[in-house]
């Protein structure tokens, strides 16, 4: 199993329409987009000798353009749709060596990465977030590789 978690973001004010510009554009796409890319390349050797391999990358709903009504926070919000891409692009090489790649959504999460989390009435700590996920993520099987799936189970629009 390879679970992609690492991620980065900027302050609120810094990724506005105002205010974004192409250094918080690099500095956030560097880690967290070419970060899960490039880490399950490096590890396919691994992956392929394993039975029932799975690779998870951790997305947001933000990500999705369906569900885009705030607008904002460019920068996060184009990676993680740009992330969603590239899941959805491994799940469909990995299919015929049954590899299953989920998207996940852990929702708002009160982590150090936004700060504004701890003010959202509905964040949650990460360690319910991470057991949710995990069982999401456990019982996802080959038909439903390069789905986007929400902590709470259901799957949710590109």
């Amino acid at each position: 199993m390879l679970l992609n978690v690492a991620g980065t973001m900027a302050k609120h004010q810094d990724d506005s329409l105002e205010s974004v510009n192409k250094e918080i554009f690099t500095h956030i796409f560097e880690t967290n987009t070419f970060g899960p890319l490039l880490l399950t390349q490096a590890l396919l050797p691994n992956l392929f000798k394993a039975r029932a391999a799975k690779v998870g990358i951790v997305s947001s709903r933000v990500g999705s353009i369906t569900d885009n009504s705030t607008g904002g926070i460019y920068a996060y919000r184009a990676f993680k749709a740009d992330v969603n891409s590239i899941g959805k692009s491994l799940a469909m090489d990995l299919k015929d060596k049954g590899i299953v790649v989920s998207l996940l959504h852990p929702g708002i999460v009160k982590t150090g990465l936004d700060p504004t989390a701890t003010d959202t009435p509905e964040a949650i700590m990460p360690d319910e977030a991470a057991t949710k996920l995990w069982n999401v993520w456990q019982g996802e099987e080959i038909e439903d590789t390069g789905k986007f799936w929400h902590r709470e189970g259901q799957e949710l629009p590109w």
